[in-house]
């Protein structure tokens, strides 16, 4: 019975796209906590846009080794996904700012409820992206014929 049981967990774990969701629910907790913390204790100091920069960076370079190791573990040369994850990731910091600014500033949201919600929805265009571009075997730019 415990042969069964770990062999469809083992199955669960194969499948790319469990896999995804456990490491982008990892990265999005890891990244949330990091913005609680460094907001906590520096926002009333700090501006703002420096210290979602901070947060974003160190998001991205943790995403970027989770995904690599635990998702997908791309055959070809590892800096070449890296420049192409961080172009996927400089996006989503615009869309980032640009909503944090909306809701905080604009609308008047408090500050980590506004980044719950855009971290919902970074999460959401980051699988897109990564998946059929930043880890995918394609070249960065297609040759036009």
């Amino acid at each position: 019975m415990d042969i069964i049981k770990f062999s469809k967990f083992r199955e669960l774990l194969l499948n790319q796209k469990i896999r995804y969701l456990l490491t982008g629910f990892y990265n999005t907790v890891f990244g949330y906590l990091c913005f609680v913390l460094v907001f906590y204790y520096l926002s009333s100091t700090v501006n703002h846009f420096l210290l979602l920069g901070i947060c974003h960076l160190i998001g991205t370079i943790n995403n970027f080794f989770s995904y690599r190791t635990f998702v997908s573990k791309p055959k070809n040369s590892s800096l070449r996904n890296y420049f192409k994850f961080n172009l996927v990731y400089i996006f989503t910091f615009l869309i980032n700012v640009s909503m944090f600014t909306l809701l905080t500033r604009v609308m008047n949201w408090d500050l980590y409820l506004s980044q719950a919600l855009i971290v919902s929805i970074i999460a959401i265009v980051g699988y897109i992206l990564n998946k059929y571009y930043s880890f995918s075997n394609r070249p960065i730019f297609n040759k036009v014929k």
